[in-house]
């Protein structure tokens, strides 16, 4: 019996809980009687619960924490049941270790601790350090005993348990497959050994996960208001971390506030300084060079290991290119960046999350591959250095026609759900797995219908000055300048 077929769990019903059960509903066939939602505050609770209603659920309020937890999650869900998890302020570990024990199978969008963890700040803290403790469950020995067709036991592969799989982190590692493949065509290469080879034949420097929401209302943004196209609370304590990279091979230069980790493959770095506080050159096909905030992110690590080549010390490998986020968020969301840095990173005093506010405008989401001039080996092809974006653009139009309860930004979260929820149907034993250790074209198959346009373009651009890290940041003055032009 499939999962689907059983008990679901969706934890959280903010603007992607509220945008994914009908299109779970919908795309699975699945009954609403099968599923049960559990909130924890009050964030776009006359939404939720109207939504809720009109599929026959209402929602539980409990706010889960360490002491309550596992008696929340038992109540609920059994063996071969499974728990979608689109909280914040719940531990993804905590919750994972319990479902990896009990038999239950488990998606979350992305990597959280518990309340309060991101305000304590420090490596600790870090997505490098939280996406390394997850996959570190990968490693335990929670193992499912089966019967086989004599009778005897048998030792099953534990359930299957995806974390870190919305739209990004998750969809993301498929169109950077997608895109490293399409420009290998380009190129007239046709084998490599693996994405990390076929990158550094590409001659792949950098590759930013390059975002452009323009989605936009009457709203005016205020001091002391936080506006945002998606969860208020998610883009407040990305912004609020760290700022994060996988580092390259290529780079030089160290940043000054810049610190390795001490486990792990060593494959990111973290900063001294929060997110919203390092802004970069980027590029997206809409508009070309934009700047955007390099804000934490688990791709940024997890790609980063999937592109590279090893090296006989793990702290010195052949190759791999610096992995970042640059994200150029809706307008208001901009304006409420900024002014709560302003405000010294005071809570907000009103927050709101716009979905039905929002009048027109589109998501542009891909991944930016920014490479050196180089000759194919295989083609003897020469090309100049320059750019290929790849990814999906999806207008609010598009989105409100293909579900309801959503945005570009929700639709292109939730597309990256239901890949993954369909990827566990066909495999669900294979333990605890992120985005890169997926089949993409399983993935893409089932996400692209909910995407708009998914397509590729090539662009000269380059920031000036080299492919070095400090040659994409954006120094203070003209990333005020930056962020006026982005609210304008």
């Amino acid at each position: 019996m499939s999962f689907l077929q059983q008990s679901i769990l969706i934890l959280g019903f903010g603007s992607i809980g509220q945008g994914l059960l009908p299109m779970l509903l919908k795309h699975f066939s699945l009954q609403a009687a099968q599923i049960t939602l559990i909130a924890a505050d009050d964030e776009g609770a006359d939404e939720g619960v109207v939504e809720a209603q009109q599929f026959g659920l209402s929602i539980k309020r409990i706010s889960l924490d360490q002491n309550n937890y596992a008696t929340v999650l038992a109540q609920h869900l059994q063996a071969g049941d499974l728990l979608i998890n689109v909280s914040v302020d719940v531990a993804s570990l905590s919750l994972l270790q319990w479902c990896q024990a009990q038999d239950v199978f488990y998606l979350d969008t992305c990597v959280e601790p518990w309340a309060g963890t991101y305000r304590q700040g420090g490596i600790a803290a870090s997505n490098y350090m939280l996406r390394h403790a997850a996959l570190s469950e990968a490693a335990k020995p929670y193992l499912s005993v089966g019967v086989n067709e004599d009778g005897k036991e048998t030792e099953r592969g534990k359930t299957t348990a995806v974390i870190a799989h919305g739209a990004n982190p998750g969809l993301v590692s498929h169109l950077l497959k997608e895109a490293l493949e399409s420009l290998a065509a380009l190129r007239g290469i046709s084998h490599w050994a693996s994405w990390a080879a076929l990158a550094q034949q590409l001659g792949v420097k950098v590759v930013q996960v390059a975002e452009r929401d323009t989605q936009h209302s009457n709203i005016a943004a205020a001091p002391g208001h936080f506006y945002n196209t998606w969860s208020v609370d998610g883009l407040m304590a990305e912004a609020w971390q760290g700022a994060e990279l996988g580092w390259g091979t290529h780079e030089r230069t160290l940043p000054v506030d810049a610190e390795y980790h001490e486990v792990g493959d060593g494959s990111g770095i973290y900063l001294q300084r929060h997110s919203a506080e390092l802004r970069v050159r980027s590029w997206v096909p809409a508009v070309g060079e934009q700047q955007a905030w390099l804000i934490t992110h688990h791709e940024a690590l997890s790609i980063a290991h999937l592109l590279t080549l090893p090296g006989d010390d793990i702290a010195q490998p052949r190759y791999r290119p610096t992995v970042y986020y640059a994200y150029s968020p809706s307008p208001i969301a901009a304006r409420s960046l900024q002014y709560w840095q302003a405000s010294g990173y005071q809570p907000p005093q009103r927050s709101q999350v716009l979905r039905d506010e929002l009048i027109s405008g589109f998501d542009q989401l891909g991944v930016l591959l920014i490479f050196a001039a180089g000759t194919a080996l295989e083609s003897g092809k020469r090309w100049q250095a320059g750019a290929y974006w790849y990814g999906s653009t999806l207008t609010l139009q598009e989105a409100r026609q293909l579900g309801c309860h959503n945005s570009a930004t929700s639709m292109q979260v939730v597309a990256g759900i239901l890949g993954a929820l369909s990827w566990m149907q066909q495999h669900p034993r294979a333990g605890v797995v992120e985005a890169e250790s997926m089949d993409h074209r399983e993935i893409m198959q089932v996400a692209r219908p909910y995407l708009g346009q998914v397509a590729g373009v090539m662009t000269d651009w380059q920031p000036a000055g080299g492919l070095q890290f400090q040659d994409f940041v954006v120094e203070n003055a003209d990333a005020e300048a930056g962020v006026k032009a982005v609210m304008v």
